[in-house]
């Protein structure tokens, strides 16, 4: 097949290596100059910047991709686990760090710097957590929910929902599981990490937080950048063609199905499928000109959602000093937070 990828981020270029393995014909149309999307390392004199994501987090996710495109993972890059994972510090003065990959040392933490009931709090919470992540999983993160329809399949449906609370925001579920407002603080993070207000986002986001303590904090020697230039080099390596500086001005669709693309320079491009790594309120509100009924249903659906708040980054290159070294995560928080 000869199939088009809208967007060089690490899904698109994912998604094109595994299916250029599979001997189809793939080629990527990417609109700025440069691969990997939001995952990106600059390097500002002798300081290298991650401009993007700054943790990573299921590493087996990629692990399984390179092992079945090529080399191991760990023969491309340095995979290093950033311990501790956070280093929490509040304005009272008072400051916790999370272990890396393990319960048992973050617990001890929390009880050294707040209490025992702290501590028991927070485990508490994290089993709900886990049982939040081995429901949701499945069905939302590894397969395709095309519709809340397919939940109503498993057999443990209701008890699945009232693990999940669709109904319950994660700063409810704070509110409900720990007294200290610091953790409450920290279990806000989650939400407002990804420009998410706590008192709307869903309960269910605390899964993130066992998912770090359980698979681990990682980082890559050289910068998390590393990953979108091997992911890059393995699409090369299995005949993927980039078009960067390539902006897609149009899906076209023929009789309800994808067939081919319009340029910005007007080019027009046929293929037998299309996979759009971009947003999906983009591609279907920008790129999808055509006006059917299942278009249409699928651009009211993304009008009911709010936009999440951009995040402001300074990336400061600072000056040694005597003041003891920051951890990789670092985290402050406000007296108004």
């Amino acid at each position: 097949m000869k199939i088009a990828v809208i967007g060089a981020g690490v899904g698109g270029m994912c998604a094109a290596a595994r299916l250029a393995k599979a001997g189809h014909a793939v080629t990527v149309y990417e609109g700025s100059d440069r691969v990997g999307g939001k995952l990106r390392t600059e390097w500002i004199g002798r300081y290298a910047f991650d401009t993007g994501p700054s943790l990573l987090t299921l590493p087996a996710v990629y692990r399984d991709f390179f092992l079945k495109t090529g080399k191991h993972m760990g023969q491309e890059m340095d995979v290093v686990s950033v311990n501790p994972s956070f280093d929490y510090r509040f304005a009272d003065g008072s400051q916790v760090k999370f272990a890396n990959l393990s319960r048992f040392e973050t617990l001890k933490a929390i009880t050294e710097s707040f209490s025992e009931q702290s501590a028991h709090q927070w485990d508490s919470l994290m089993r709900v957590a886990e049982k939040m992540w081995d429901i949701s999983r499945e069905p939302f993160i590894e397969s395709e929910l095309k519709s809340p329809l397919s939940l109503l399949k498993r057999p443990t449906v209701i008890k699945d929902l009232f693990t999940i609370a669709p109904w319950k925001s994660l700063r409810k579920l704070a509110n409900e599981e720990l007294t200290d407002i610091r953790l409450r603080f920290i279990l806000d993070r989650y939400a407002t990490y990804s420009g998410s207000d706590p008192r709307k986002a869903p309960a269910v986001l605390s899964s993130i937080a066992f998912v770090e303590e359980a698979f681990g904090a990682w980082h890559i020697k050289g910068g998390l950048g590393t990953m979108a230039d091997a992911i890059y080099e393995r699409c090369i390596k299995h005949g993927v063609i980039f078009h960067l500086s390539t902006p897609v001005q149009e899906i076209i669709l023929t009789k309800g199905a994808a067939t081919g693309l319009v340029l910005a320079p007007g080019e027009r491009i046929e293929c037998d499928a299309i996979i759009s790594n971009a947003d999906a309120s983009f591609t279907y509100n920008s790129l999808i000109k055509n006006d059917s009924k299942k278009v249409k249903r699928v651009r009211k659906k993304l009008a009911k959602t709010d936009a999440s708040l951009a995040g402001f980054s300074l990336l400061l290159g600072l000056r040694a000093s005597d003041e003891p070294k920051l951890e990789h995560h670092t985290i402050l928080f406000p007296d108004d937070y």
